[in-house]
């Protein structure tokens, strides 16, 4: 009997190891998916020369997706062949009423560039395409270049969106008066590392501030869409004090990224033998 029930064990256990990889190959190993095809991200760093472009278009949900479709064909392929282009990604909001393309570029002047050069005839080109079509050619309704002022990240991490369903707030900030920015880039300086002291609180924060306009912004990642049960619940995060915010217009919305490129790496010339 004791002989008997050790074979039976020993079949059993071959059984449950059988079944569990046979899960394993059906499903897919998560570690090894990952690691296979990481997401790319869109790093910011205080550091650089370099500027982000937000241009903020304002949708309804019934538009949003159309929207978001045609800032992905009309952009992608256009600014991965521009010089001085870093990033790209595409952003809406929850509530449906906002779109966001974010793009980095090495400097304001490879971006000027882009737009002096190639952005008009391409542009030209695509919506006559569309329109013959009877589709949506998004346009804008605001377009600001930022340059990053200071980042938050926990230690030996960078400032990062991180991949396509990641989940960010992204918060406009717009003087009343341009004579009121310093003093509100100041409060939002000081705010800033007090992010690390909500629960939950966000992976990274950035805080931008505009070339050439009253506007401040706080980009701050939250991780990614499927984290969360309840979107409703993700707390807002506070960029400035009350005593200061009654200085601005804030218009804040909490996005999920639905498309992130980077440039390629250049290709390093090949040393002489």
């Amino acid at each position: 009997m004791f002989k008997l029930l050790k074979v039976l064990g020993r079949k059993l256990g071959v059984l449950v190891v059988s079944t569990v990889l046979g899960w394993v190959v059906l499903l897919g190993n998560p570690l090894s998916a990952t690691a296979d095809k990481a997401p790319q991200s869109m790093m910011f760093d205080a550091t650089t020369d370099g500027v982000t472009i937000a241009a903020i278009y304002e949708t309804t949900p019934d538009t949003q997706k159309e929207i978001v479709s045609s800032v992905l064909k009309s952009s992608k392929s256009f600014f991965k062949k521009a010089p001085g282009f870093s990033s790209f990604s595409v952003l809406q909001s929850e509530d449906g009423t906002r779109v966001i393309a974010l793009t980095q570029w090495q400097d304001a002047a490879s971006y000027e560039a882009s737009l002096t050069q190639s952005t008009e005839d391409y542009a030209a080109k695509y919506s006559k395409k569309e329109k013959s079509k009877d589709k949506v050619t998004a346009e804008p309704t605001k377009t600001i270049m930022f340059k990053v002022e200071q980042t938050l990240a926990p230690p030996g991490m960078k400032a990062a969106i991180r991949g396509k369903n990641a989940l960010v707030q992204f918060s406009e900030i717009t003087a009343n008066s341009p004579d009121d920015i310093t003093t509100l880039l100041t409060a939002a300086e000081e705010q800033l590392p007090h992010i690390t002291e909500m629960y939950p609180a966000p992976r990274s924060a950035v805080l931008l501030k505009s070339v050439d306009s009253a506007d401040l912004a706080m980009l701050a990642s939250w991780g990614y869409v499927e984290e969360f049960d309840d979107l409703t619940l993700v707390p807002t995060l506070a960029v400035l004090p009350d005593d200061v915010s009654t200085l601005t217009a804030n218009d804040e919305h909490l996005y999920e990224v639905m498309k992130i490129i980077a440039a390629k790496p250049e290709k390093s010339e090949a040393k002489d033998d």
